[in-house]
């Protein structure tokens, strides 16, 4: 499968044409926190730089499913709980900015 883009679009308020801007660009639920002991077996001995885009690859196991309904309609929900994975730097044109929040 093709990576798929996972950054929100941005919502408007209740107030016609005003843009909500304290949401984040990308849901929290995607974000990875590594502390000392995932990176050392990760062999990432020196932190990257704040920017630095890179790749991951992991295998994942379905820790729970489900569907609740929502006055929006149906909310689907899945956990993954990730048990393996390798991490490297990604050589890519562009900076991270441009990746993160777009512009030509």
């Amino acid at each position: 499968m093709a990576m798929v883009n996972m950054a929100r679009e941005a919502e408007v308020e209740e107030m016609p044409g005003q843009v909500e801007m304290d949401e984040p660009k990308f849901p929290e639920g995607l974000v990875l926190e590594l502390e000392s002991d995932e990176l050392e077996k990760l062999r990432m001995t020196s932190l990257p730089k704040i920017g630095t885009v890179m790749e991951i690859r992991a295998r994942v196991y379905v820790k729970s499913a489900g569907e609740e309904q929502t006055q929006g309609g149906t909310e689907s929900k899945v956990e993954l709980q990730i048990t393996d994975m390798e991490i490297g730097t990604q050589n890519v044109m562009g900076s991270a900015a441009t990746l993160l929040y777009g512009g030509g």
